[in-house]
């Protein structure tokens, strides 16, 4: 994975988490985050196209996502997860089922997310919910294709 692509999925998640948390719009939140990451000294602009991509993806389709996390995790409903926790899923399966990343680089990219931002139990919680996802939608988790 480049670090365009880190650096995309963790700005992201910033967004999702920032509107989630704060209750701002998904515009506000990509504003909001943008400027931070420029105050950092980070070039979002490289990478941005991709965050808008994926903080838009998930809240044009946030009932679908958010009915497949609730049916994956049947001991935590989503307004009791942590912040994180709900928003790395939400990002997780919206690249999987709309197939934006292979299934397998998007789990192993959420659950390194999950373990700079969540806590202990957070990579393996975020594994085991994305590798159900991928069980019920008879979506097979390997390796991408190197020939790409």
């Amino acid at each position: 994975m480049s670090k365009r692509h880190r650096q995309a999925r963790r700005a992201a998640l910033r967004v999702l988490y920032a509107a989630d948390v704060a209750d701002d719009t998904p515009d506000d939140a990509l504003a909001n985050v943008r400027d931070t990451l420029r105050d950092e000294g980070d070039n979002p602009d490289r990478y941005w196209d991709q965050v808008v991509r994926r903080v838009r993806g998930v809240f044009d389709d946030i009932e679908r996502i958010d009915d497949e996390i609730r049916t994956l995790s049947t001991n935590w409903r989503i307004e009791r997860m942590a912040a994180v926790d709900r928003n790395l899923l939400r990002l997780g399966v919206f690249e999987i089922l709309h197939d934006v990343t292979p299934p397998l680089v998007a789990i192993n990219a959420c659950v390194e997310l999950a373990k700079e931002f969540g806590t202990a139990s957070t990579p393996g919680f975020i594994n085991g919910l994305l590798d159900q996802l991928c069980q019920n939608h008879d979506i097979p988790i390997e390796p991408p294709d190197s020939s790409r």
